[in-house]
C-alpha cells in the first residue's frame, strides 16, 4: 500500500519547486538552486519511502547524456538544466528518466521551431520542458499502475 501522506507531500514539494523554477527560467533564463535542492531531497525521500522506483540504467544513461551534451556543446544547455535533470531523474518511475528526457527535447524542439518561425526567437528556457517531461512520466506511470498492469 502506498504511503498517501508521503505521496502528497512529495507532490506538493514538487509542485512548488516546479512553479518557482518555471517562473525564474522563463523570466530570467536562470534556474535557482533552492528549488532544485527541494526536488532532489523530495525525490530521494520518495525513493526511500518506496513511492518511486527509478531504473538505475535509465537514470545513469540520462545523467551521462546530459553531461556529454554539456561537454560537447557547452552553450547548448546550461548547468542549471543539468542540475535539474539530475534531481528529476532520481524521482522518475521505472524508465521514466528516458521519457522525461525525450519529452523535454521533443517538446522544446517543436516550441522552439514555432517561436523561431513566428518571432525569430532562438533561445528558450529548457527547465520548463524538463519539468513537463517529469510530470508526464509521473502521470503515465501512475495511470499504468491504476490500469492493473503493475510494475
Amino acid at each position: 500500500m502506498m504511503n498517501l501522506s508521503g505521496f502528497w507531500l512529495w507532490y506538493a514539494l514538487a509542485f512548488g519547486a516546479t512553479a518557482a523554477i518555471t517562473y525564474t527560467d522563463v523570466k530570467a533564463y536562470w534556474i535557482p538552486d533552492a528549488p532544485v535542492v527541494v526536488l532532489a531531497v523530495g525525490n530521494i525521500l520518495a525513493l526511500g519511502l518506496g513511492l518511486v522506483r527509478p531504473s538505475v540504467m535509465a537514470v545513469s544513461a540520462t545523467v551521462f547524456f546530459f553531461l556529454l551534451l554539456y561537454g560537447l556543446w557547452p552553450n547548448s544547455i546550461g548547468s542549471g538544466d543539468i542540475k535539474l535533470a539530475l534531481a528529476l531523474s532520481l524521482g522518475c518511475p521505472a524508465g521514466g528518466a528516458w521519457l522525461m528526457t525525450m519529452t523535454a527535447f521533443l517538446s522544446a524542439t517543436v516550441i522552439s521551431l514555432l517561436c523561431w518561425s513566428i518571432k525569430g526567437k532562438t533561445i528558450l528556457p529548457f527547465g520548463p520542458f524538463l519539468l513537463f517531461g517529469w510530470w508526464l512520466s509521473q502521470e503515465l506511470h501512475f495511470q499504468w499502475l491504476r490500469s492493473g498492469l503493475g510494475l
